[in-house]
């Protein structure tokens, strides 16, 4: 073997194919392109997802997980809840001691993980008189907590407030406008204001509970707040 007569291995250098050239080329009047269409242009570049222009399969396929995260909507309409049956309301008052029962307790409690939207279903019996409060509840459960001598409050972070006061660029929220807003809210229930989120501008409220934290971030933008 020498330096001069060195050469690739057979058939592992090819020629680069002369396309679009006219006949003499050797490949044809089309040069391998076929007739006309996208792929017979210079400058075709092939998009991996696309498929001839009928319904991908991206948007096909069902989507799992979204999340709006608006503050109108974070504690109001979640991808699910955590079901609550009045049995373990009843069980878990017992033995902690409590005659109210907000998301926030069982969060604190373990009981329940951090991030949860709470839904009290109506499995089981309730014989005490308790304060509920949760993101909703079934129709049955609430009439049983009623029913018991105790309250179902709906739960709303101040933030979600402040998105629907925005919304309708007003700044008084009241039962009617929450309401308007929230379909799950009918006209025999009552609300319970968190102090979830902070909020930026003055509001006037009128709900039936709300927290000490909620009450002084209204309070402290010159709002006021009125139980009803």
């Amino acid at each position: 073997m020498k330096l001069n007569n060195l050469k690739p291995a057979k058939g592992s250098v090819k020629n680069r194919k002369r396309i679009a050239r006219g006949v003499g080329a050797g490949s044809g009047r089309t040069a391998t392109r076929g007739h006309k269409g996208a792929k017979s242009r210079s400058g075709f570049s092939n998009m991996r997802y696309f498929e001839g222009g009928q319904m991908p399969l991206q948007k096909i396929a069902p989507k799992r997980g979204f999340n709006n995260t608006h503050r109108r909507y974070q504690s109001t309409r979640p991808g699910e809840f955590t079901p609550m049956n009045l049995s373990q309301l009843e069980y878990f008052a017992g033995k902690h001691n409590l005659t109210e029962i907000t998301p926030a307790i069982l969060m604190e409690l373990g009981i329940i993980p951090g991030t949860a939207h709470c839904k009290v279903l109506a499995a089981g019996e309730l014989k005490m008189a308790l304060e509920v409060t949760a993101n909703r509840f079934s129709a049955s459960a609430k009439k049983a907590i009623s029913d018991a001598g105790g309250k179902a409050f709906t739960q709303f972070k101040l933030n979600t407030l402040q998105g629907i006061a925005d919304a309708d660029g007003v700044d008084k929220v009241d039962l009617a406008l929450i309401r308007k807003h929230f379909s799950y809210v009918g006209e025999d229930d009552i609300v319970h204001v968190v102090a979830e989120g902070t909020i930026s501008n003055k509001l006037t409220l009128e709900v039936n509970k709300i927290s000490e934290e909620a009450k002084a971030q209204v309070e402290a933008l010159g709002g006021s707040v009125t139980l009803v």
